[in-house]
């Protein structure tokens, strides 16, 4: 992809977001190093071991290591026995679930062929999206439900699987949004640290993970630490209570390493909840049409 500065950028970057196509730009090149890139030098770095949920000291690892780097020490950790990692620094993050092998490869082909019925738009930071949701403008707290009409019927079969699978944690999930995030490595596409919006989206965030490996990175400012999560294809991550409110979380684009397709989910905030404030005015409307299916087939 071109990144000549003579035409237009061919994304929709803005602010201190640039990707393949803009890096070069006046806009992009007039950004402080400090707004496009966060000095991490003073943290401390730990890798999560989904086999007993802790984050384990990885003095080893930066924010520049690569997806290999990060899944070799997330697979020795999940080897080694529980009396063999005593000695190591560790913590926990209370709410980061993952579910492995959330599908099988037959499934992942099939939801991706789905997935792709529906045309991708552009997005910012290199990214492609397909967004099911209404139209929110989180500055000036308005939503537009029009746009909403409902979510892709293989939501379905996901929301079954992540109640079964959670042993209950994910159940009773009510979407408020279906989003399909298209990365390339091509485009430098990634996501930077952020914590979701709180005052529309609820508790538990989906992030399904398919087509290729990545890592999701954590980090707590005033705690000083960064935690790698590597998430293999077709793994399921969630995050909910401290994992959602207390810590910020990105993909950084050298940890794209093929095509990937993350489909995410959220719900609703309680105050749009049956007896919140903004269940009459908005929430109501958005839980019904979040209950519409649209099949595959009419995208």
């Amino acid at each position: 992809m071109s990144t000549s500065t003579s035409t237009s950028p061919t994304c929709a970057c803005k602010g201190i977001r640039f990707c393949a196509s803009c890096i070069n730009s006046e806009r992009v090149k007039n950004l402080t190093s400090e707004n496009v890139n966060q000095n991490f030098t003073d943290y401390q770095t730990y890798v999560f071991n989904p086999a007993d949920q802790k984050c384990y000291s990885s003095p080893n690892l930066s924010t520049n290591s690569s997806v290999t780097d990060i899944q070799k020490h997330s697979e020795w950790f999940q080897q080694q026995s529980p009396d063999a990692l005593t000695n190591i620094e560790s913590f926990r993050i209370n709410g980061l679930l993952i579910l492995d092998d959330f599908l099988s490869e037959e499934e992942e082909e099939k939801l991706v062929k789905d997935i792709e019925l529906t045309p991708w738009a552009l997005s910012q930071s290199g990214r492609r999206k397909q967004d099911y949701g209404p139209k929110v403008n989180f500055k000036h707290k308005k939503i537009k439900c029009e746009r909403f009409i409902g979510v892709p019927e293989y939501a379905d079969q996901l929301l079954k699987r992540m109640s079964e699978k959670s042993n209950g944690v994910l159940s009773s999930y009510q979407p408020f949004e279906l989003c399909n995030l298209e990365y390339e490595p091509s485009r430098l596409s990634a996501i930077e640290l952020h914590q979701d919006d709180m005052w529309i989206w609820g508790n538990r965030l989906i992030s399904l993970n398919l087509l290729s490996d990545s890592v999701m990175t954590y980090e707590n400012s005033e705690l000083k630490k960064i935690v790698f999560v590597f998430m293999q294809r077709r793994f399921l991550l969630s995050m909910f209570d401290e994992a959602r409110y207390q810590w910020r979380h990105g993909i950084f684009s050298h940890h794209i390493i093929g095509r990937r397709i993350a489909l995410t989910m959220r719900e609703p905030a309680k105050a749009f909840q049956v007896g919140g404030e903004l269940y009459e005015k908005y929430g109501k409307e958005l839980i019904e049409r979040g209950n519409v299916r649209i099949p595959s087939v009419l995208n």
